[in-house]
């Protein structure tokens, strides 16, 4: 059942943002041990389908946004000065101890939808705006077909224009259902395979559904990833968050003050963590 306005406002006004502590190159029980942390603050907004078929479908309703919404989220960013990043940007960042630039965000898109391109490319770029494709590996094609999935040609093509590509695993599954060998194979093979196709390392992994574990997690530091996401934005689940990093997920019913909001209350938190001059 879908959630009213203003249930969903309390939900995202709730905690929107990320506010964690991670380091870096460090697994779960080096980090443990670890006294000093670069503390960084950024909204991840995630966003799966643009369009208006939203209230033919319920069952999807909370992962489609409207396009004429997402215009305006996406004017309303630019209006008020935010510029996106992508996460080899924030990585690069932390590993030279430097801070973020203010109003920071980083925009994304699961799945590897083929109609995303087009929603990048008419909607994000004129915007001069960029954005992360969580893809999982087993539906990316070659080249451009009619399977409803982005292939590897439109990816490498839209990394080019300054996007980034990242792993949403290999079959889209559910890991905490898994044996250890398979959720071993989702994490590493499909890391693996987006770094051959896009030639970069690939260190963040968008768990599917949502879903993780203690498991989940500890599976996604041994295969070498350094952030896992997941697809809510309730930071009250435990430490360590740089495995389960929260995310804004904007779906059909969210208008543009439900959007605003959630963004003023990010900045605000964000700006009660900054050192006091």
């Amino acid at each position: 059942m879908l959630l009213g306005i203003s249930e969903r406002i309390s939900k995202i006004l709730a905690i929107v943002l990320f506010a964690a502590t991670v380091l870096s190159l460090l697994s779960l029980r080096e980090r443990a041990s670890c006294t000093s942390a670069l503390s960084l603050s950024i909204p991840i907004l995630m966003y799966h389908h643009v369009g208006d078929w939203g209230e033919s479908r319920a069952d999807w309703a909370p992962w489609v946004v409207r396009p004429k919404e997402f215009r305006a989220q996406m004017d309303w960013l630019v209006a008020n000065g935010f510029h996106t990043i992508t996460f080899r940007e924030l990585l690069a960042g932390q590993k030279a101890g430097e801070s973020l630039l203010a109003k920071s965000v980083i925009i994304s898109f699961d799945d590897g939808w083929s109609a995303q391109e087009g929603v990048v490319r008419a909607e994000l770029e004129p915007r001069g705006l960029h954005a992360v494709f969580f893809v999982y590996t087993a539906a990316v094609g070659a080249t451009p077909n009619n399977s409803g999935y982005i292939s590897w040609e439109q990816l490498r093509i839209l990394e080019s224009a300054g996007h980034e590509v990242q792993s949403h695993t290999v079959s889209h599954g559910r890991l905490t259902e898994m044996p250890p060998s398979q959720l071993d194979r989702e994490m590493r093979e499909s890391r693996a395979t987006i770094e051959k196709e896009m030639r970069h390392p690939v260190k963040v992994i968008a768990y599917p559904f949502g879903i993780y574990d203690e498991r989940v997690m500890r599976a996604a530091s041994a295969a070498g990833y350094e952030f896992g996401l997941r697809a809510d934005a309730d930071l009250v689940v435990g430490k360590p968050l740089q495995y389960r990093m929260p995310r804004i997920r904007v779906g059909y019913d969210d208008g543009i003050e439900v959007f605003v909001k959630a963004m003023m209350l990010s900045q605000s938190q964000i700006n009660a963590q900054k050192p006091k001059q």
